[in-house]
């Protein structure tokens, strides 16, 4: 048994295999090159930056979706499967124009290198949020004291991944040796075996948990299986029938200007300095910060994070005792340790799943107010807008007499006059504790 690769044959092809490898390089080039005006109109820095080190725009590009024909949500199977048939029609129509073209090799290098690249350009981002934890990120207090039901199961998976980086870190160190090994054409085959196996239990966890991106890893698991298509019978003469096959080996293009073989180089190692190194370097420097680009960057009030009680709380000078199903008192307050207060009210929501919304920490789960704030220490004012609707702000007042009690005074979003007492509640959680070891 062999697995030592040979050219690819150049002539034979069939007029199916024609339209199909036509078909594929349209859809493996409009799923890498963003064709849709949206996508330019978006704000390429916004939010990402920690330590003046931005790569928020690396994100961005990495995340163009060829489903353009309907809603852009993370479950649009009607989007992607038109996107497949104007693809299939338009390499039916070029194979009508183009009929008396001989040279088919070059078609399927083309495509070869667009798939690559593609699979690449994504799959460097989820690797290296993996390889630094910083994807799926240890659950903040606030998702500590949400109760079980009220999270979706999409993000009750995420919380429970991100509760063992030992395993989202093994995930990611095979998820880049998988990316690493597409890039470079003699071990595209290994590597996209490697990609099939880690994309297709991932496409069904996304179904059953409903995790809303299951559609992203269908892509890119369908460009990894057309890498594989073209040796589908010699996989199963090695594996079923036991003989020794060689495999096919895709050779480069060799231009006849010699600019255009030194502008290849350049390009494939400007990719793997900026999509590989450079973004590892970022997600590394943002681990080392102690961030995660799903939650907030910017650091809250020093010493005050953890889970407060409201011992005393006051509207319009009334005492609103604890009753269960009071939709007006504070149940529970968490300062968390970047700028975000929650606040436990007994009151009906109206759960989020957007995925606009999917790097903030009220996606997918209920029971809490998320707020972001500002702390003017000098005069003791917080100024808190609401994480889902910024145009809701509060204005309170505040005492921190010593690290066990917050006084909070002003007035709420309905003009009333509020006075809450919270009192630090020093709880263990055995998540956290068995994190330690």
């Amino acid at each position: 048994m062999s697995f030592t690769e040979i050219p690819a044959p150049s002539s034979g092809w069939k007029i199916y295999e024609k339209i199909a490898v036509r078909t594929a390089l349209i859809y493996a080039v409009i799923s890498t090159i963003p064709f849709t005006p949206e996508f330019y109109l978006q704000d390429f820095d916004a939010g990402f930056n920690v330590n003046s080190y931005a790569f928020r725009w690396l994100d961005v590009i990495s995340q163009n979706k060829p489903w353009f024909f309907a809603s852009q949500e993370g479950k649009n199977y009607t989007g992607w499967f038109i996107t497949v048939l104007v693809c299939f029609a338009a390499g039916f129509i070029w194979n009508i124009i183009d009929k008396n073209r001989k040279n088919f090799e070059s078609l399927y290098y083309w495509f070869y290198v667009a798939a690559r690249y593609g699979i690449a350009l994504r799959m460097s981002w989820f690797a290296w949020a993996k390889v630094f934890p910083v994807q799926m990120p240890f659950p903040t207090i606030s998702q500590l004291n949400t109760n079980l039901g009220d999270f979706t199961p999409g993000k009750l998976y995420w919380l429970t991944t991100g509760v063992s980086p030992f395993f989202e870190v093994f995930a990611g160190v095979f998820e880049l040796i998988a990316t690493l090994l597409i890039i470079f054409r003699r071990t595209t085959t290994l590597g996209a075996i490697m990609m099939v196996s880690i994309l297709l239990p991932i496409w069904f966890v996304n179904i059953g948990y409903d995790a809303g991106v299951e559609l992203t890893s269908l892509h890119i698991l369908s460009l990894s299986l057309l890498l594989l298509v073209r040796d589908g019978r010699r996989f199963w003469e090695i594996l079923i029938e036991h003989k020794a096959v060689a495999l096919t080996y895709i050779p480069k293009i060799v231009f006849p200007e010699q600019w255009k073989n030194t502008a290849r180089l350049v390009l494939k190692g400007s990719f793997i300095a900026l999509f590989i190194v450079y973004r590892g370097f970022g997600y590394g420097n943002l681990y080392a910060s102690g961030k995660s680009f799903k939650l907030p960057l910017d650091n809250g009030l020093t010493e005050t994070n953890g889970l407060y009680s409201v011992s005393e709380f006051k509207v319009n000078n009334q005492t609103i005792p604890s009753t269960p199903g009071d939709t007006t008192r504070w149940q529970n307050v968490v300062f968390e340790k970047f700028n975000s207060i929650s606040i436990k009210i007994d009151k009906p929501f109206k759960i989020n799943t957007k995925n606009s919304i999917r790097t903030t920490e009220y996606y997918a789960n209920i029971g809490r107010y998320y707020y972001g704030y500002k702390a003017d220490t000098i005069n003791k004012i917080f100024t808190l807008s609401n994480r889902a609707d910024t145009a809701s702000k509060l204005i309170l007042h505040y005492e921190h007499p010593d690290d066990k009690q917050f006084v909070l005074s002003g007035i709420n979003e309905r003009k009333d006059s509020i006075y809450v007492v919270l009192k630090k509640i020093e709880k263990k959680y055995p998540l956290e504790e068995k994190r330690k070891y």
